[in-house]
Order: structure tokens, then C-alpha cells, then sequence
């Protein structure tokens, strides 16, 4: 009895000593009462969970293993053994365990709780957060659920829940960086970046030593070409934390920065080698992808691409991605119901400046067009505002009043359509009331408001467009080399295949704008601009009726100053302009093979046959 009271004290010290992170004082007294008694899995599974705190995983998996043949209904043996299988990236085998202790004891919170966090380290980021939802219904203020259900929803774009989750844990917890780091990332994400950085800082001044705070801070300053600062960051952090796979990562990126291919390669190699969580291993593939396809190693490039697009289709909540395609027939079919009415709208009194229109597929020039336009003084260039979509909104207010259908906007609603459109770009502008600014002019830049040129021609009818064009299968083959932020339109870009049917959909639907509308508008195409860049600037300056100005060849400089560029061409626009993407798809010609049926008649129609 009194060797049995003696073995619990020590027990329960272990406990706390575990508790307080004493973890070798924890090992020691385990390893004591373990002596005394090799048959408790109690014991056993704390064992376990001291060797995991240490890193020491596979004595974990022993001792847990151990437990589990002495009780196999013991459910926090599973539990256990499921975290110290985690840790080794035996994913499944994880799972596999966490389901059979929530099998033993339903209301196992932690159990739950992992089990959320192995399938959004997997990708399965749907099904993580039902896990992390059942936590929070057995314990609705456990805060890392909070946080962690908050930035798995912000991975699936739900950033209005996800705020109010990481809001609720901020309160129960502030100062928190993981937390404060989730913030971070919806900010970024919803075009941000000053108040995501904010939000880095403010974490590291709560614990200078959050590594994940300043992997996150250094991110974002990487994207702003604050590159001294990331070196300063990166050395930082790894000196905290060596191997990190976050900081890995943008180590690699400053590689790639400074054209040490091979380094950044090697960085990007040895990170993927760790076994990272699903979102790091997705940016890797990517990486690793553009850095092969530097190296001009194509086949290796590609399967890289390729599994990086996987995993991006695995983690999204867009399971139909069929919805993109349906909308442009939508569209379509409103355009031809609409085609009588449209006549009419040029009498339509412009009491507005009309902002021009920067369109193409994406990947076709429009961020360097972009920096080189908004470098010149007399024009600013907004890069992907909302401002369309606002208008689509106050559309449908319109549409919902109206007692009985009707094709031609009012005077009252045009006017009314264009608050809207204004209200919006206000909120993106560095400098408002742009457009009561004489002589200056918006460039509204959004590459698929395309599908939207006839409604925008609509409301500003003597809007003028820029067409940026680009070879078919080289714009197809980089949206499927991009790490874009999904949504409906960017989850065709997983396969080849659907971006191709995409770009299709897309380019033969401004054909029939340009046939039926009198449309203002000059193309320029990617090929010819990084040729002759002064020569195809000067005849777009010409289109729009703005005089040469020589800070457009300054745009690179411009560009940097700028700050963070929200699109996955960051890191090329802040470089002076380069010819090596110009017809990069012939290196890939096997690969584009199945999508050249699609492709050719608009090779054929932007006069690419030669190329």
C-alpha cells in the first residue's frame, strides 16, 4: 500500500513537472515509477508523452504501443500514440488512432482536437474544421481550437468566420502569436498587408521569440522587396529555431531573389525533405517547380507543378469546378438578351471620367503593365480592387426594385451603378477622389473583369479597355505554375485541361463583345512588350491620350517602392524586364499536347501560328 501511494505522488509529479515544461525532471521520475511498475499504461503513456515533448518519437511510439496491448481500451493510449505518430508524419496511422480513442470515449476533447489538427496539416482542411467545431461544442472557450479553426477557415476563404473565431480567441487570450499570426494571414489575404504586418509586429512584442511570428513577418516583407530586412529576420529566426521549415522557405525565396538557383533549389530540396505540413509542402512544390524550370529541367519542373496543384485542389472547399465555366454562360446569355438594349447606351450622358480597363487571361502581362502604368505621374493603376464586383452588387439592388424586368439602365441607375464602382475604388486609392483630379486617369487592373466587359461598357460607355495578350499555351501553362489564392475562376488552374477549357471559354466570349460592340480598345501583346518595352509603352500611352513621360522607364524602382504587389509575379516585377518566360511552353510541348486542340484557333485568331 504504501509503495502504491508513493508511486501515484511521483506520478502525479511527473504531471506537473510536465506541466511546467521540466521535461528531463519529468523523464527521470517516469523512468523511477516505471521500474517500480512496467505493466501501468497510466504510466506508459505519460512515458510516451514526455519522450514526444522531447523529440524523442519513436521511444514515444514504444512506450504508447506498450500501453495499448496492455489495455486496448484505453482510449488515451490511442490518443497518444496518435500525437506521437503525428510527429513522425505517419499521417494516417495518426488518424487511425484518434478515431479509435473517440470510438473508446466520445467526448475525448483532445482526441478531437488533433485529429483536426493532422488533417490540416494533410490538406483535408473541410474536414478539420468539423473536428474543431466538435471541440468547441464540448468546450466552447478552448482557444486553441479557436485559433486553429479560425486559420483553417481562412485557408477555405471563410473570412468572416474565421474572423470571429480568432476575435473570441484574441479575447480570451491576447497577445497570443498564433493567434495574432492567423490575423496576419486574412489580412494579407484580403489585400492588407500594412495591418497583417501590424499584427506580426504586435505578436513579437508580446514574445520576441515566436518563431512562427517571424517567419510570418518575414513573408510579407519578402512580397514588399524589404529584403534586408528579411535577411535579418530569416537569421534570426533560424538562429531559434534551426530548421525551420517557414523560414526555410523564405530563405529559398531570397535565393531565388538574387538568381542563386542552385542554393535556393538546395533550401527548397532539404525543407521539403522535413516532412512539412500541407500548405509548406504545396509552396514548395511550386518553388521547386520555377526553380527547375530555371535550371531548364523541365520534366522535374512539371511534376513538381503538378503535385503542387493536387494539393491545392485537395485543400480547397470548391468541389465543383465546373461553377466557373456555368458562369461565363451565364453571362453570356445575358449579353445576347441585353444586345437590343445596348444600342442605345452610348447617348447615355458621361458626366463621370471613365477609368480604363486593364483586362487579359491571367498571366498575360497585366502586373507589368500595371507597374509600368502606374509609374508614370499622370495615372494610377489600382491592382485587382473589388470595384466590378461592386457594381454587380448595386446591379442586383437595381434589379430587385424594379416591379418588372427590363434590359436598358435608367440615367438614375447608371449613375447609381458608377457610385458604386467609385465608392469602392475610393477605398483602394492611395490618393482619393482621383477622379475629380484633372488630367490624371485610374487604371482599373482585375485580368478577368474581361468577362464583365460588356456590363462595365454598359455603365461607362465611353470606357476605354486594355487587352494584354499573351501566347495561348504559354498564359495556360503559367496559371498552372502559380500558387494563386483560390477562388471560382482560379480553381480551374489545377489542371491543364480545365484552364485550357477555361481560357477558351473566356477569350471566344470577348470575341463575340468585340464583334457586337463598338468597344474601345488596344491590345498589347506580352511578347512585344518585353521586346520593345519604350516602343509598346509609347503607342498605349498614345491609345489612352497620355503625353511620354521617362518615369515609366523607371518602373522597376517604382515598383519596389510600391510595396507589396498582391499577385504571384511579386517577385518578377520588382526585376528589370526579362525574356525567359517568352515562349517557355515549347520546352513543355508533350506535356501541353492534350490542350492544343483548344488552344489553336486562338493561336490562330492573336496571330501566334509561327511562334
Amino acid at each position: 500500500m504504501k509503495q502504491d501511494i508513493l508511486t501515484r505522488t511521483k506520478k502525479r509529479k511527473a504531471e506537473t513537472l510536465l506541466q511546467e515544461n521540466r521535461l528531463t525532471e519529468a523523464k527521470e521520475l517516469c523512468e523511477q515509477v516505471f521500474q517500480v511498475n512496467r505493466v501501468d499504461p497510466e504510466t506508459l503513456v505519460l512515458l510516451g508523452t514526455v519522450y514526444r515533448r522531447l523529440g524523442n518519437y519513436s521511444e514515444a511510439e514504444n512506450a504508447c504501443r506498450q500501453a495499448v496491448q496492455i489495455n486496448p481500451r484505453y482510449a488515451e493510449a490511442y490518443q497518444a500514440l496518435g500525437a506521437a505518430l503525428q510527429c513522425q508524419g505517419r499521417m494516417q496511422e495518426a488518424l487511425a488512432c484518434y478515431q479509435e480513442a473517440i470510438r473508446l470515449k466520445p467526448n475525448l476533447l483532445e482526441a478531437h482536437f488533433l485529429q483536426g489538427d493532422t488533417l490540416r496539416e494533410s490538406g483535408q482542411l473541410a474536414q478539420a474544421t468539423e473536428c474543431y467545431r466538435t471541440v468547441l461544442r464540448l468546450n466552447p472557450v478552448h482557444v486553441p481550437a479557436l485559433c486553429n479553426l479560425g486559420g483553417t477557415l481562412a485557408g477555405l476563404h471563410q473570412f468572416d468566420e474565421a474572423t470571429i473565431c480568432l476575435n473570441k480567441a484574441n479575447q480570451l487570450q491576447p497577445g497570443t502569436a498564433p493567434i495574432l499570426c492567423n490575423m496576419a494571414r486574412i489580412l494579407e489575404q484580403l489585400g492588407r498587408p500594412q495591418e497583417a504586418e501590424a499584427r506580426c509586429r504586435e505578436a513579437l512584442q508580446h514574445d520576441p521569440q515566436a518563431v512562427d511570428a517571424i517567419s510570418m513577418l518575414a513573408e510579407l516583407l519578402e512580397k514588399s522587396s524589404r529584403l534586408e530586412e528579411v535577411r535579418e529576420l530569416t537569421k534570426r529566426g533560424l538562429g531559434l529555431a534551426p530548421g525551420h521549415i517557414g523560414l526555410e522557405v523564405v530563405a529559398a525565396k531570397l535565393a531565388r531573389r538574387e538568381n542563386r538557383n542552385q542554393d535556393a533549389n538546395a533550401l527548397a530540396e532539404t525543407a521539403l525533405a522535413r516532412n512539412p505540413t500541407a500548405d509548406k509542402r504545396n509552396d514548395l512544390h511550386y518553388l521547386l517547380g520555377q526553380l527547375y524550370d530555371r535550371l531548364n529541367e523541365p520534366t522535374r519542373a512539371f511534376a513538381h507543378f503538378s503535385e503542387g496543384n493536387r494539393l491545392t485542389a485537395l485543400a480547397t472547399s470548391i468541389t465543383d469546378r465546373g461553377n466557373y465555366l456555368r458562369r461565363i454562360e451565364i453571362i453570356r446569355d445575358q449579353f445576347h438578351a441585353t444586345l437590343l438594349a445596348d444600342k442605345s447606351c452610348e447617348t447615355i450622358v458621361d458626366d463621370e471620367k471613365s477609368p480604363v480597363f486593364l483586362v487579359g487571361f491571367p498571366r498575360s502581362g497585366t502586373t507589368l503593365l500595371e507597374q509600368i502604368l502606374d509609374s508614370h505621374p499622370q495615372l494610377q493603376a489600382l491592382s485587382e480592387p473589388p470595384t466590378v464586383a461592386a457594381m454587380g452588387q448595386a446591379h442586383e439592388r437595381i434589379v430587385t426594385r424594379r416591379s418588372e424586368a427590363a434590359t436598358a439602365f435608367t440615367d438614375a441607375e447608371i449613375r447609381e451603378l458608377r457610385d458604386a464602382y467609385f465608392s469602392e475604388a475610393g477605398r483602394h486609392l492611395r490618393r482619393r477622389h482621383l477622379k475629380h483630379e484633372p488630367g490624371r486617369m485610374l487604371i482599373d487592373k482585375m485580368p478577368l473583369n474581361l468577362v464583365e466587359a460588356h456590363f462595365i461598357w454598359r455603365v461607362f460607355p465611353r470606357a476605354k479597355f486594355i487587352l494584354a495578350i499573351r501566347h495561348p499555351c504559354d498564359v495556360c501553362l503559367s496559371c498552372f505554375m502559380q500558387n494563386f489564392t483560390l477562388n471560382q475562376a482560379m480553381s480551374t488552374f489545377t489542371s491543364l485541361e480545365e484552364t485550357a477549357a477555361a481560357y477558351a471559354a473566356v477569350m471566344s466570349l470577348w470575341q463575340e463583345f468585340t464583334k457586337s460592340l463598338p468597344f474601345r480598345y488596344h491590345m498589347i501583346r506580352y511578347e512585344d512588350l518585353v521586346e520593345n518595352m519604350e516602343h509598346e509603352t509609347r503607342r498605349l500611352l498614345e491609345f489612352l491620350d497620355i503625353e511620354w513621360s521617362d518615369a515609366v522607364l523607371e518602373h522597376v524602382e517604382h515598383a519596389k517602392r510600391r510595396g507589396m504587389i498582391g499577385t504571384p509575379s511579386y517577385h518578377q516585377v520588382t526585376q528589370p524586364i526579362y525574356k525567359s518566360a517568352k515562349y517557355r511552353w515549347k520546352r513543355y510541348a508533350r506535356e501541353l499536347e492534350p490542350v492544343m486542340n483548344t488552344l489553336k484557333p486562338f493561336i490562330e485568331y492573336f496571330g501566334y501560328v509561327e511562334s
